[in-house]
């Protein structure tokens, strides 16, 4: 028996997300070489869990397609590592560091979804929006900029249960900005400054796996 038969009419519903989210950066090098001759790379520290909680602002403009608006704060840590190697290729040294990231997103998306089957319906999911890094903390190594823009798209499915929809979804998104801010006057003069001198670029990617209650 289907449940919850008119609820995809509506022109408008809300709900919330709980989820998590994997972050990490595309981290470019820019060889850096410090008075010693030694050449610096830069390394992300991998994906990272964070926790992700928000709201669902949803508008049904046709049918099997809505506009969704989805507020999100992240909470969750970034690490990176530095390897300095000399002129015969060997490991002379190594900073590792990590960044304490609270994130703002707030983005917009089309949903597209397919033929309802019983008491399932998957769709597909894509956006854009802005970023906020909220934390920026300027005691550490590394400071992010405060904005960025991403890009975002994925897939999931409309469980309707008894008195709410229960949609699991995946998404993955990329930044479009470069995050490392160079102006980081706190790290001048300090061994951390290699930090900011051997990165040429940071770019944002993210999985994030949500639970939306609608």
């Amino acid at each position: 028996m289907q449940r919850l038969t008119k609820v995809d009419y509506n022109r408008w519903h809300f709900g919330f997300i709980l989820g998590l989210g994997f972050n990490d950066f595309r981290v470019v090098p820019n060889n850096y070489v410090d008075e010693d001759g030694n050449r610096w790379y830069a390394a992300s520290g991998g994906l990272k869990p964070s926790f992700v909680v928000g709201m669902i602002v949803d508008l049904r403009l046709v049918d099997y397609l809505n506009l969704r608006f989805t507020p999100c704060l992240g909470l969750g840590q970034r690490q990176f590592q530095y390897s300095a190697f000399n002129p015969a290729g060997e490991v002379v040294d190594r900073i590792n560091t990590s960044v304490s990231c609270v994130t703002m997103e707030v983005p917009i998306y089309l949903k597209y979804s397919a033929k309802r089957y019983g008491n399932v319906r998957p769709y597909i999911i894509a956006g854009a929006g802005a970023l906020f890094n909220m934390n920026l903390d300027r005691d550490k190594a590394i400071l992010l900029k405060p904005v960025d823009v991403e890009i975002a798209f994925g897939i999931g499915f409309d469980i309707y249960l008894e008195y709410f929809k229960l949609c699991p979804e995946i998404k993955f998104g990329f930044g479009l900005l470069d995050e490392l801010n160079r102006n980081h006057p706190e790290a001048e003069g300090t061994r951390e400054f290699i930090c900011t001198q051997s990165s040429k670029r940071f770019t944002a990617r993210m999985l994030t796996i949500t639970f939306n209650f609608e």
